[in-house]
């Protein structure tokens, strides 16, 4: 079962572009525990120093981003003790990044992940079905194929809350992932009560992103996609620069 947030952290794209009040959440940043830079500590520091009111870490599931098989736990265990301390200046919340191992949406993570997670991002990483094959080695009809079919599984998937950067892996690896896709992506995503994640790594140019969003009546969260220290809270300073100004 889908584990719910508190409703105002999902935006409808609707309204953010008719109100040009951009929210001050980032919901998804990695820490030292995967390929992040900072620590959980330093990632709620830096938010609250940068103005955020909300964020969501959203660690990688993958066993190979961590030689530690004890580490979901303690990355738990942090993040409670961090967000006791700062209650009063920002919310947080334990959240994972999945990767879809199947076109049903069927997503990679332990049951100890899906139990503590409070906000779950799906995303299409290494296509299901390519073992012993790199995304880059594909062809580009091909991994448009595969991009449509694994965002379409996860789009139907209602533990997820949000799907990660979308149509992000075929764009970085082999060819833009086209926008009449994105859109059927959407309206399933929509059916089902799932939003979509407006990343400023691979949504560019935002505005039109959030635009096709809009249109299909989607809801929304914000996530930087955020690795570094000043990387926490991209999104917002990037809506702001390039749509609100």
């Amino acid at each position: 079962m889908k584990k719910s947030i508190d409703y105002p952290y999902l935006i409808s794209a609707k309204e953010l572009l008719e109100s040009k009040v951009v929210p001050q959440y980032d919901f998804h940043i990695h820490t030292k525990y995967t390929d992040g830079k900072a620590t959980v500590e330093q990632v709620f520091e830096k938010a609250i120093e940068f103005g955020l009111e909300a964020i969501a870490f959203t660690e990688h599931t993958e066993s190979w981003h961590n030689s530690d098989p004890e580490w979901f736990s303690q990355y738990c265990k942090e993040i409670r003790e961090c967000r006791e301390i700062f209650k009063d200046k920002i919310k947080a919340y334990i959240g994972i990044e999945a990767p879809a191992i199947s076109f049903e949406g069927e997503l990679g993570a332990t049951k100890e992940m899906f139990y503590e997670a409070e906000f779950i991002l799906g995303a299409a990483h290494c296509y299901p079905g390519i073992e012993g094959r790199k995304v880059s080695d594909l062809g580009n009809n091909e991994a448009i194929d595969l991009e449509f079919r694994t965002l379409m599984g996860l789009a139907a998937n209602p533990m997820i809350n949000s799907i990660a950067h979308m149509g992000g892996t075929c764009s970085k690896y082999c060819t833009p992932f086209p926008t009449h896709l994105m859109r059927e992506v959407i309206r399933q995503a929509v059916k089902n009560n799932i939003a979509i994640e407006i990343n400023p790594v691979y949504h560019r140019p935002l505005k039109n992103f959030i635009e096709v969003c809009a249109e299909e009546n989607a809801s929304i969260t914000l996530g930087s996609n955020a690795h570094g220290y000043y990387d926490i809270g991209m999104i917002v300073r990037k809506i702001k620069d390039e749509i609100l100004t």
